[in-house]
């Protein structure tokens, strides 16, 4: 028995086609899109030096809030792009409230995508071994609807193998793999990003002016007391 034995084109394409469009359908273009794009990202990146770099952009981003003040915060493009969108967060927000309120958006957006992403590949690799079946049942079907057929029992019972085996394969050596590797590195991801947006929220509690509600920079010396007028006699 050769290795050919074990490949038919289109039960395969049956199988790994109708996983990946049960898959589509569940979560939408935009997260199917993600987790196909995850095989050239996600899949192969270094986490803890991801990290290490975006923490140093962060570091480099206080020492120019400092030195030019918090407009000039966008002109450090390294470090991701995470931190890249967080600082041209601070730079074109004109208080605190607006910087934080634009960091929760951001870390939302970024925990929907890498949700959507693992979320993808986690359904693929559960309809995988539905599909395997279904397409164990219908060359059950085909078997038993030629059984006067010597030559399409055996093309009806290696459907109805094979399709259990793709899906198997699918789901337990590929799909599900994947979805465990890509959901360890979004933890991983997500826990150095909202260390960093801490470490700009504090940069920001520091640099941003101190403004009221009419728009106004309240004054930090102290007021000093009225002189009392003096009455000529």
């Amino acid at each position: 028995m050769t290795i050919a034995a074990f490949l038919d084109p289109l039960a395969l394409g049956c199988v790994a086609g109708g996983s990946f469009a049960v898959a589509w359908v569940q979560n939408g273009t935009s997260a199917a899109l993600s987790g196909f794009g995850a095989l050239r990202r996600e899949l192969w990146m270094k986490t803890q030096d991801q990290a290490d770099e975006g923490h140093r952009a962060v570091l480099r981003i206080e020492h120019t809030v400092e030195s030019r003040g918090i407009s000039c915060a966008d002109r450090v493009k390294a470090g991701g792009a995470f931190v890249a969108a967080a600082a041209d967060a601070m730079a074109n927000n004109r208080s605190l409230d607006g910087f934080q309120a634009a960091m929760l958006r951001l870390g939302a957006h970024r925990r929907a995508r890498l949700t959507a992403m693992v979320r993808f590949w986690e359904n693929v690799a559960d309809c995988a071994p539905a599909m395997g079946m279904l397409g164990t049942v219908i060359g059950l079907i085909l078997l038993f609807g030629n059984v006067s057929d010597a030559a399409s029992i055996g093309r009806a019972m290696a459907v109805a193998l094979l399709t259990t085996l793709y899906g198997l394969v699918l789901s337990n050596l590929i799909a599900g793999p994947i979805a465990q590797r890509l959901a360890r590195i979004a933890s991983e991801q997500i826990g150095w990003e909202e260390d960093a947006a801490r470490r700009l929220i504090e940069i920001g509690r520091r640099e941003y002016p101190d403004i009221t509600a009419s728009g106004l920079v309240v004054a930090t010396e102290e007021p000093r007391p009225a002189r009392a007028s003096v009455v000529s006699p």
